[in-house]
């Protein structure tokens, strides 16, 4: 495959062009996900869904996504970000399309594994390219950047597609979405270049050839067994993130009594959270030099916020924002886990070792979706232990209680718990001078 790259110097101005552009993928990426959080129930209405296709629709995303996770960080070890970046983009907006003309819940899936191929490229290719470009020292601060632009754009969206799913259909919005996502992958096209690294050497060794090298990678990386604790670590933090932040904390705070538009805004502070925490815990990590001892605290804090809002449901907005961003804040530390899968292997393979984290943060963060859900619907067997309790409920889920609610989302202090107990049998890999 033929490479276009440039000697430009690294960390300078070719550096955060690439960067920039990079992100921009991510933050496409990102705003598709939060319009699904917005148009979730519009969409369940639309095409007569139950809550447990519109959880089990979000989860086919998560876990396909998860899956072409665990190979795209080795093909951006092996080829780089020129071609493969724009390719994605594409891909994610082709699905974005199939999804806003989708007539049934098959063409959702559909779309939605169209949309996770190429979205498992985006946020790794970003953090990719900040450790292609920029010292490798900055390669866990540069994580946290995209994560802080990932998430105040998944804030902005959200607020924004809020306010415009009052206006306008459903389907324009993703309609909308899909033709910026082109757009973006035009612009990547003509500016996106790699550095002169092995990447812009590499030579086309044959299809075989190739899925050998990918997953000789992956087998070296998943043979150590701190990248399967630090994943699982990192899958905890940001899988309750993902499933608190992108359904279940808007649809808690409803059945609390907040207006739906409030309930959107409240819940978008814990990616302000996000952002802010990101890279807070990157600095915090390199001060403290330990990268273990912050992500205990985190997940400690980040335990003891859920509880408070499980517990108070009924919550006032302002006491509801606090605890909503302050759990961001926490699951902030979920970007340490990229630092330490990068110090736990060798440089060529840096990106399949990230891969391996984000690919587990989003599976748990696909069971945070879906579990609530099956619970709800009365489908699951977590429902079944509460003795018929839960009864089947419709997509709009009127008929859940608060009670009904504490109960499908307790799978998430759970998860964390385990986490934490996973962070004491975790090395140090902090840097020893």
């Amino acid at each position: 495959m033929g490479h276009q790259s440039t000697t430009s110097t690294l960390g300078g101005g070719q550096a955060w062009l690439n960067w920039s552009i990079s992100v921009l993928f991510v933050v496409f990426v990102f705003t598709l996900q939060t319009g699904y959080a917005i148009t979730n129930v519009s969409v369940a209405q639309d095409l007569s869904l139950t809550m447990a296709q519109v959880g089990f629709v979000g989860t086919i995303y998560t876990f396909v996504f998860a899956i072409t996770q665990l190979v795209s960080g080795s093909i951006l070890d092996k080829i780089g970000t020129r071609w493969v970046l724009p390719i994605a983009c594409l891909v994610v907006a082709a699905g974005a399309f199939l999804f806003a003309n989708a007539s049934g819940p098959k063409m959702l899936v559909f779309s939605n594994v169209l949309a996770a191929i190429g979205a498992s490229f985006g946020f790794i290719g970003a953090g990719f390219t900040g450790g292609q470009w920029f010292s490798p020292l900055k390669y866990g601060f540069m994580f946290a950047l995209v994560q802080l632009v990932a998430s105040l754009s998944a804030i902005i969206g959200q607020s924004v597609l809020g306010v415009m799913i009052e206006q306008v259909e459903w389907f324009v919005l993703i309609n909308g979405l899909a033709i910026i996502g082109v757009v973006i992958a035009i612009v990547m096209l003509f500016v996106l270049r790699d550095p002169q690294t092995e990447q812009a050497k590499y030579t086309w060794p044959g299809l075989r050839n190739f899925f050998h090298e990918l997953f000789d990678s992956l087998s070296q990386v998943v043979s150590i067994r701190d990248t399967w604790l630090n994943a699982l670590i990192g899958g905890a933090t940001m899988g309750t993130m993902l499933g608190l932040g992108v359904i279940w904390g808007p649809r808690l705070l409803a059945s609390g009594g907040m207006e739906q538009g409030a309930s959107y805004f409240v819940s978008s502070l814990a990616w302000a959270g996000l952002a802010i925490g990101a890279p807070l815990f990157s600095w915090i990590s390199d001060k403290v030099k330990s990268r273990v001892k912050p992500m205990i605290v985190a997940c400690i804090l980040q335990l003891l916020i859920i509880i408070i809002i499980l517990s108070n449901p009924e919550s006032g907005a302002s006491t509801a924002a606090v605890l909503f961003f302050l759990f961001g804040v926490m699951a902030g530390a979920s970007m340490l886990p990229f630092t330490i899968a990068a110090e736990l292997v060798s440089p060529t393979l840096i990106g399949t070792s990230a891969a391996l984290v984000n690919a587990t943060q989003f599976v748990i963060g696909g069971f945070m979706m879906a579990i609530p859900g099956r619970v709800l619907d009365g489908t699951g067997v977590i429902s079944r232990i509460r003795e018929g309790t839960l009864s089947h409920l419709d997509a709009a889920s009127s008929s859940a209680t608060i009670v009904d609610y504490q109960w499908a989302i307790s799978i998430m202090p759970v998860t964390l718990c385990i986490g934490l107990f996973l962070c004491f049998f975790l090395k140090e890999t902090y840097p020893q001078s």
